[in-house]
């Protein structure tokens, strides 16, 4: 091998308009509802921030972990029983 790798390149991905808009359906379920002392908490805000500089910037990638990470975070909370599920 000349210095080359045969692992293919990590390519961006390209997401259509029905891609965006069942992201930002699946973060909103999280987000309508919401207890407001959880709006205000580190994680949310910046997950909600994350997603919304990755879609300004039509970044598919950063937006999938900033809803990845939301997602999550709040099923601990529920997980945990410190609420109710709210979604």
């Amino acid at each position: 091998m000349q210095g080359r790798s045969s692992c293919p390149k990590n390519e961006p991905t390209k997401w259509a308009i029905q891609d965006w808009e069942r992201g930002w359906q699946s973060a909103l379920r999280r987000i309508n509802g919401m207890p407001a002392e959880l709006i205000s908490r580190p994680q949310i805000c910046d997950s909600i921030s994350t997603l919304d500089q990755a879609f300004s910037y039509g970044d598919s990638m950063k937006f999938e972990e900033a809803l990845i990470a939301l997602l999550d975070h709040c099923a601990d909370l529920v997980n945990r029983g410190d609420y109710q599920q709210w979604w």
